[in-house]
């Protein structure tokens, strides 16, 4: 039992050695010190170069304040004169060779407000100490940094068009629910909006690039009321704005100036008619939301009057 807790005792304390060894302290010709976690001995940098860097940053409560496996690498082209401008971080990626990946502490203002050219949040403290991981992945020329940004454009719009299509299932779910709860008949659009009319007319039906009147109430699903052009009830759910002047709106309609579910539910009714529009995420403010009032990827209900078509 000895000799076995004395083996394992060994080959704790020898790959304890190893780790220390191949984690080197650096420092660049700047004076910034950082760890040298591991190197393949790559190729070097060379001025018009562009570089490809994965980055993470964790901030003092070990919390992941950017990713890239989130949010993409970093590029950088490799120019000294700029770099040399944007703090200690960019000091030490341009000495790295591909393959390198290193370890650094800095502060929060020396990362975002001088390597980044964003101000700190104010929940953060610029003088906060955060922990920086990077490693060099690839070096490019022009053209091959060109073709580099065509993939990654063409990544991030096949990967919104699966988020966005995943989004639209779950978003036909929760109006299905929500209308079977409370026991309302819709009718569904071939683009996923749900619309009821509650007020019939015989009036002229609005075209593409018409101007239109509408009245409004636009609600979340909860209920919770985000904006009217009703002054009343404005001030009722605590949403009024002094700076607006109520009454209904006046709108180009089915040109794009509107969320696609105006565009296409206020096409669906005749002049005078009122409806309830029931307006998945894809056809609402999206991903983004609309400020704090529309959280993202959230399902909109409106109760419409279209007032004239002019």
């Amino acid at each position: 039992m000895n000799n076995y807790k004395s083996l394992v005792l060994g080959l704790l304390a020898l790959s304890l050695f190893w780790a220390c060894d191949s984690a080197k302290q650096e420092k660049t010709a700047d004076g910034v010190e950082y760890v040298l976690i591991e190197s393949n001995d790559g190729e070097a940098f060379e001025e018009g170069d562009f570089a490809i860097y994965s980055l993470k940053l964790v901030d003092s409560k070990d919390s992941v304040m950017l990713d890239s496996k989130e949010v993409g690498e970093l590029p950088v082209q490799i120019n000294d004169s700029i770099l040399s401008t944007r703090g200690p971080l960019f000091s030490i990626l341009k000495e790295l060779k591909i393959g390198d990946s290193i370890k650094t502490k800095l502060t929060a203002s020396q990362v975002l407000t001088e390597g980044f050219r964003q101000p700190v949040s104010p929940d953060k403290d610029e003088a906060e100490r955060l922990t920086v991981y990077a490693k060099a992945l690839q070096k490019l020329d022009t053209a091959g940094f060109m073709e580099w940004q065509q993939q990654k454009r063409a990544e991030a719009m096949e990967k919104m068009q699966k988020d966005a299509e995943k989004q639209k299932g779950i978003d036909d779910e929760l109006i299905k629910d929500f209308l079977s709860e409370n026991g309302i008949e819709a009718n569904r659009t071939e683009s996923g909006l749900f619309y009821m009319i509650t007020e019939e007319t015989s009036g002229e039906k609005p075209e593409a690039g018409d101007t239109v009147k509408v009245n409004y109430v636009g609600k979340l699903l909860d209920g919770t009321v985000f904006d009217t052009s009703y002054e009343d009830l404005a001030r009722e759910e605590g949403v009024y704005n002094p700076q607006r002047t109520y009454g209904p709106i006046e709108i180009p309609i089915g040109k794009g100036r509107v969320i696609r579910g105006w565009d296409e539910g206020i096409m669906l009714l005749n002049e005078g008619s009122e409806a309830t529009l029931y307006i998945p995420s894809g056809l609402g403010y999206g991903a983004r939301g609309s400020g704090a009032a529309v959280p993202p990827n959230s399902t909109l209900i409106f109760d419409v009057e279209l007032v004239e078509v002019k």
